[in-house]
């Protein structure tokens, strides 16, 4: 039956110390982990009951000697449910960035889409924008 150990630690080396004694202690594989706000980082491992209790017990001892552990918890056998939520979260982190094109890429595709007697005018616009003085309205002084 499988289970489910959670390590919480103040930063990322607490938590990737308790992941690696976790895992060469006994046979367990990570499942998550996720960042929480203050720096709390939790560690979520899964395994067969009895090495997920021996692991997250070694990864508790060893990060309680960097003076970094928060709490740990094992869960044996939890409910479909638990899981359920867990990967529901997991989902939830993995969104697909969208490729933003750079300032330079948008003027460039203007300019080729606009006809060639329009070039001028555009190239005179950006000159006269380019030339005009900014005014910082925060420099003056209330009379």
């Amino acid at each position: 039956m499988k289970a489910l150990g959670m390590i919480e630690t103040r930063g990322m080396v607490g938590a990737i110390e308790a992941v690696d004694v976790a895992c060469k202690t006994a046979d367990v594989e990570v499942l998550n982990r996720h960042l929480v706000k203050g720096g709390i980082v939790t560690v979520e491992i899964v395994g067969d009951v009895g090495a997920v209790k021996v692991a997250v017990e070694a990864a508790a001892e060893a990060v309680k000697r960097l003076g970094v552990y928060m709490g740990s918890h094992v869960i044996p056998r939890p409910t479909e449910e638990v899981y359920n939520m867990l990967e529901k979260k997991r989902e939830h982190k993995t969104v697909e960035k969208k490729e933003v094109p750079t300032k330079e890429v948008v003027e460039e595709e203007i300019i080729v889409e606009l006809p060639e007697e329009n070039e001028v005018i555009v190239e005179d616009i950006v000159d006269e924008i380019e030339t005009k003085p900014v005014v910082n309205r925060r420099d003056k002084t209330k009379k």
